[in-house]
């Protein structure tokens, strides 16, 4: 089993952990994208382009990785 398997963390359990909190307006104009974007990654709505999920795992110090997006996507399916 990766490493990396047992810590997923999703973009939402990231913008909660901060302190101060971060709002999803405020990561959304960090990565370029509007806070409605932001809320529909979130609530599983949207999936972002490959390209989007590179800058938010830049945007949050690679703690919301490539492997967490599709790890969600595979919990989901079970």
């Amino acid at each position: 089993m990766p490493i990396w398997y047992g810590s997923v963390m999703t973009l939402e359990q990231f913008l909660k952990s901060q302190e101060p909190k971060v709002s999803h307006a405020a990561f959304g104009e960090s990565v370029g994208v509007t806070q409605a974007t932001i809320n529909r990654y979130v609530r599983g709505e949207r999936f972002p382009s490959p390209d989007m999920i590179q800058k938010i795992h830049v945007a949050t110090g690679g703690k919301v990785s490539v492997n967490d997006w599709y790890s969600t996507i595979s919990e989901a399916a079970q």
